[in-house]
């Protein structure tokens, strides 16, 4: 009697702790199957994002990159994957700057309790392919600490918010530069032809003749200058 309640007893553990074995599979199953779900999640999410991604390791190389920095950048990053940002040709300024931007955030950010960092680069296009060179990139840039020392580099390009910033700032300048050279244009052709007008009856010959071209030479060239 006493062997059979000890052979019950151990189907019974046994039992249980196949069933407990078989719970925990399920369940790391299900968390391996949660986790893929994430990583697939979140590449779809980088593949359709139009910033560009960046991951950098501890010793600012490219560990990973996203389809937008390539299309911002106009470089193959994934084929330089494993090599220094600043060692790629065209982005070795670009590169120190990010270093030494991550530098100045390590030192900071316990006295001011920073997350992240942000900054605008300009990337002289000369050294860029040649779908860039006609112009410059100007990028604003965020960097922020990543697991396992990895650096995390998130950036825009903000080349035609800047132009269409600046084309607005010139044409507020030619706007208020012909008003001030408008405000002066009228009093000077009335006073033109009222000297005219006074002289006239005064000047006769070569004298009148002069006086009527240089008079029609200043309202002539004030009409110029107020279509200018």
């Amino acid at each position: 009697m006493q062997g059979r309640d000890e052979l019950g007893g151990l189907t019974r553990a046994f039992a249980s702790m196949t069933q407990q074995l078989s719970d925990a599979r399920r369940e790391v199953e299900q968390s391996m199957s949660q986790v893929d779900a994430a990583r697939s999640n979140l590449q779809t999410i980088l593949d359709n994002l139009t910033s560009g991604v960046i991951v950098l390791d501890s010793e600012g190389r490219i560990v990973s990159s996203n389809p937008g920095a390539t299309r911002i950048l106009q470089l193959p990053l994934a084929a330089h994957q494993g090599a220094p940002l600043e060692g790629i040709p065209g982005l070795e300024v670009f590169g120190s700057a990010v270093n030494a931007q991550f530098a100045q955030y390590w030192q900071g950010r316990t006295e001011h309790g920073l997350d992240h960092w942000q900054q605008s680069f300009d990337l002289d296009g000369s050294a860029l392919p040649s779908a860039l060179q006609d112009r410059t990139l100007t990028l604003v840039a965020r960097g922020a600490e990543l697991p396992d020392q990895q650096r995390l580099l998130v950036f825009d390009d903000i080349s035609e918010i800047v132009s269409a910033q600046r084309a607005q700032a010139w044409g507020e300048v030619a706007r208020r530069l012909a008003h001030e050279i408008k405000n002066p244009l009228t009093p000077i052709q009335l006073s033109a032809e009222r000297l005219e007008m006074k002289l006239e009856g005064k000047l006769e010959g070569a004298d009148l003749a002069i006086l009527h071209k240089s008079v029609k030479t200043i309202v002539d060239q004030v009409d110029a200058m107020k279509r200018l």
